[in-house]
């Protein structure tokens, strides 16, 4: 990772002008972003607390991405050189999924972001390794919007694994991450992405997925960092015959706030959909779940189904769960529930009875709840990450 010493810092967001954003093929869009992010207000989210937060003083950083691919098949560049390299591709997708008026954060990231991290892989290639991205938020006082496109042409196979990393700040920073994956008729997108923010920062993002006929998108959604997360997503399934597995997972303590927003849109026919995630929530920490299932007019054959489940670890945490359904085609197969409450005591006791402290015990059953979901991850070496950062929590 690069020192300190090699950021690029800008004017702070309330300073900034359009004569200080970057000249290039993106000029004119930036600029109209920021016109655009500077007549949207703060959103107004009920489950997410942003009346203390003074968006204007924070200062844009970067470079704060590391990358790595090992397979030569597949392009893999930081934005500016992609920009150079195969700028008609990256200009014909980016912001085409999330675009700038999505909201104050989103357009900020449209006007800003340097930290972007474009992956194309060609017609009928399958990634022999995942390609790996870490984005860090350095300091207090900073931001970063980071910007990650994921373009698969038909029949090709990738994976991508990125995670935002900072450490914990003395005053709170923003990371305003933008994803937007293309996976063309026929591919596969495997997208991880992991949240491990450190203490007082903000992500604040959007990401979303377009899936082609017949095209596979597999999602894993982690958050156990951060003070403060407001994530929505979205996946398109547009395509005959394409699906979705989407799995989340978020671990709250101390008085984190952790929102995660789901929504999968069924627009072709045939297509399927499984969301499964898990919260667990401690100490004074407050978790989300907002998921949604929309099956459009058409969109006969769907099959979808949406469950979540939340573990109180204390008296005085929270969560909600806000799962729906809003369905305008007859011919479909459609369902979600939601599961909430503590440890079981009798699960303790038998526990204990064995030998195991009160601790270990629970450490068990909580490893033991989140298991849906990472047995379910497919790389040896992410749910080794996965159960690092749960037990990092207990």
């Amino acid at each position: 990772m690069l020192a300190k010493s090699d950021l690029h810092t800008l004017p702070a967001l309330g300073e900034l002008t359009a004569e200080q954003l970057e000249d290039g093929p993106l000029a004119e869009q930036r600029r109209r972003a920021l016109e655009i992010a500077r007549q949207l207000a703060l959103p107004f989210w009920r489950r997410t607390d942003l009346k203390d937060f003074q968006l204007d003083g924070l200062r844009p950083v970067y470079p704060g991405v590391e990358i790595s691919s090992d397979d030569p098949q597949v392009y893999v560049a930081d934005l500016q050189t992609a920009l150079r390299e195969r700028g008609e591709l990256v200009l014909r997708y980016l912001g085409s999924a999330v675009p700038a008026e999505h909201n104050k954060f989103v357009a900020y990231n449209a006007a800003l972001a340097q930290d972007g991290v474009v992956v194309h892989v060609p017609r009928n290639v399958e990634a022999s390794a995942p390609v790996r991205i870490v984005y860090t938020l350095p300091a207090g006082g900073t931001a970063i919007f980071p910007r990650t496109l994921v373009i698969t042409e038909a029949n090709s196979r990738v994976t991508v694994i990125e995670e935002f990393r900072s450490p914990d700040l003395e005053q709170y920073g923003l990371s305003a991450p933008v994803a937007e994956l293309f996976a063309g008729d026929g591919s596969e997108i495997r997208f991880i992405s992991l949240q491990t923010l450190g203490r007082h920062a903000y992500q604040l993002g959007a990401q979303r997925a377009i899936a082609g006929r017949d095209a596979r998108i597999w999602w894993l959604a982690g958050a156990t960092g951060a003070s403060v997360q407001n994530v929505n997503m979205q996946v398109d399934l547009q395509g005959n015959g394409s699906g979705l597995e989407w799995y989340g997972f978020s671990f709250g303590t101390d008085a984190q706030q952790l929102l995660w927003a789901p929504t999968v849109k069924h627009i072709g026919r045939d297509t399927e959909g499984q969301i499964d995630f898990r919260n667990a929530v401690a100490d004074t920490a407050y978790c989300v779940f907002d998921g949604m299932i929309d099956i459009e007019k058409g969109a006969q054959g769907t099959n979808s189904d949406l469950r979540d489940a939340s573990l109180h670890l204390s008296d005085k945490a929270r969560s909600d769960s806000i799962p729906g359904l809003e369905i305008d085609a007859n011919e479909v197969k459609a369902g979600h529930g939601s599961t909430s409450g503590q440890i079981d005591e009798e699960q303790l006791f038998y526990l204990m009875a064995r030998g195991l402290s009160r601790q270990e015990a629970t450490r068990m059953i909580v490893i033991g709840f989140f298991s849906a979901v990472i047995e379910r991850i497919p790389l040896e070496e992410v749910q080794q990450r996965v159960l690092e950062l749960i037990e990092a929590k207990l």
